[in-house]
């Protein structure tokens, strides 16, 4: 998918935000464009070595899984993915959460011909305001906070809203309730214990804010459609390795 002059202004427009993750892709997932900040999440110096390759060239199996399932949504279904949580390993092999907005890019006559994204480390600092309604500190206490309760009333207080307010609030800029929300940070976290660690599964839900084993594993397959023992199975030796 070559980049038209519409498209590369825009990539040169979006390199002169340093501290902006931003990328392109084309039908079968493989980078057609990145900013610095992309390349270097990725662990590349330069732009053009992460090109025609796809995240599972460059990320650990069980987060390249997640990334291909927004990018489905998005290239399959022509899905506009706004606010999603992605886990993103950094150089020091530490995992962060990471806000990622992920659109479809059509052709002229409608067909889905690749995807655009861009992604920033969810701080209150780091979602700026402007792209969207003030809901950063609420974010940003979702990722930091998972593993506790969380009350619509707690998350509404960060920012200064009803609990009612707050809740069509959050679901009219993200598409999901608040709880909804919560539900999918926990699940990406589990995933990255199952394949990082040799926790037991009562300590995986433990520690990704479930009190109830039984209701973890109903909530993991309602989310990726395989049981969590079958997902440390597929994907934890490929995780402890990398």
């Amino acid at each position: 998918m070559p980049l038209d002059r519409w498209g590369s202004a825009l990539a040169e427009a979006l390199d002169q935000s340093p501290d902006l993750p931003a990328f392109m892709k084309d039908r079968e997932r493989r980078f057609v464009w990145c900013s610095e900040p992309l390349a270097r999440m990725a662990g590349f110096e330069m732009q053009q070595d992460l090109l025609g390759l796809r995240d599972e060239d460059v990320s650990p199996a069980h987060l390249a899984a997640q990334y291909r399932i927004h990018d489905e949504r998005v290239l399959e279904r022509g899905e506009r993915m706004v606010g999603i949580v992605e886990l993103v390993r950094s150089r020091d092999g530490r995992c962060d959460s990471y806000l990622s907005t992920k659109l479809p890019v059509r052709s002229q006559d409608g067909e889905i011909v690749g995807l655009v994204g861009v992604t920033h480390p969810v701080s209150s600092r780091n979602v700026p305001h402007s792209q969207g309604p003030p809901l950063a500190p609420a974010v940003a206490l979702i990722s930091r906070e998972f593993n506790r309760r969380l009350s619509i009333a707690d998350l509404a207080r960060s920012v200064s809203m009803s609990p009612s307010h707050f809740n069509r609030t959050f679901k009219g800029h993200f598409g999901v309730t608040p709880h909804q929300y919560l539900r999918r940070v926990r699940l990406m976290a589990a995933c990255d214990l199952l394949a990082t660690t040799d926790l037991s599964m009562s300590a995986v839900a433990s520690e990704t804010g479930y009190y109830d084993q039984s209701h973890f594993a109903n909530d993991f397959v309602r989310e990726w459609d395989v049981a969590p023992s079958l997902y440390r199975k597929q994907y934890g030796a490929m995780g402890l390795a990398r």
